[in-house]
């Protein structure tokens, strides 16, 4: 089969609404639109494993100072709360985190249901942990300080870094309010949702987005910074972005 005739089925298979953007971008050449969808899906790709390796960081490093918090605050009897602040959590934590909470016990536990018979903890209790991975990467960014004081959560998020939060960023001294950390978590947060739903990257600044999540990974332990770097391909990807011009 001519190429053309490829192009135009490969076209007409991912349908005008998704690949007419590329079509565009490509003045109407298909070939070069077709080279523009591959390459976004391979920048998608790139950009995919470096922010699922940036979420693992971020997540575990909130973690650890949320359970040291949430261990340092009383209950209205005196007695401390536990460590696990996804089972028993202090104010403003239980507020701030009561629907995200809700959603991924209930995962884990449909997650426990599906595990085979011979798995080792097919009927164990659901713990911290388990309910710990199932919290998206947009639940950690709203708990990062917001300058919005509008937003009804803006009091709450803001003690939270004061008390506890700032700690897990020991690389980002100049960012006091946690301001600089959180505006590069959203925009890491945005662009990995763009991701997950392989939309267009074309107007995405890839070098931008990329050093994001070095200085973010930086800002949680200096001494990862260049070891994060180096393992993402986003960069090399991004220089290969057919011409468009």
């Amino acid at each position: 089969m001519p190429q053309s005739k490829t192009t135009a089925l490969i076209a007409q298979s991912l349908h005008v609404s998704r690949f007419g953007t590329y079509a565009t971008a490509a003045g109407g050449d298909m070939d070069l639109a077709l080279r523009l969808y591959l390459w976004n899906i391979e920048l998608a790709g790139a950009f995919h494993s470096s922010l699922g390796l940036l979420e693992v960081i971020l997540r575990n490093t909130i973690d650890a100072e949320l359970r040291a918090w949430n261990a340092s605050q009383s209950q209205p009897d005196g007695t401390p709360y536990p460590p696990e602040w996804l089972i028993d959590p202090a104010r403003p934590l239980n507020t701030l985190t009561a629907s995200a909470r809700k959603t991924a016990t209930q995962n884990a536990v449909k997650a426990r249901a599906a595990r085979p018979a011979s798995h080792p903890r097919k009927h164990a209790p659901i713990t911290h942990d388990d309910i710990l991975a199932q919290l998206a990467f947009g639940v950690f960014v709203r708990l990062l300080p917001t300058p919005d004081s509008a937003d009804k959560t803006h009091r709450a998020r803001q003690v939270l870094w004061q008390e506890a939060l700032i700690r897990a960023f020991p690389g980002s001294r100049t960012d006091s309010d946690g301001h600089i950390v959180a505006d590069r978590a959203g925009r890491l947060l945005a662009l990995r949702n763009r991701v997950a739903h392989m939309e267009p990257l074309l107007g995405v600044n890839a070098t931008a987005r990329h050093r994001d999540a070095v200085r973010l990974v930086g800002s949680i332990n200096p001494d990862l910074q260049g070891w994060f770097a180096g393992v993402t391909r986003v960069r090399e990807v991004a220089r290969e972005r057919p011409d468009t011009q």
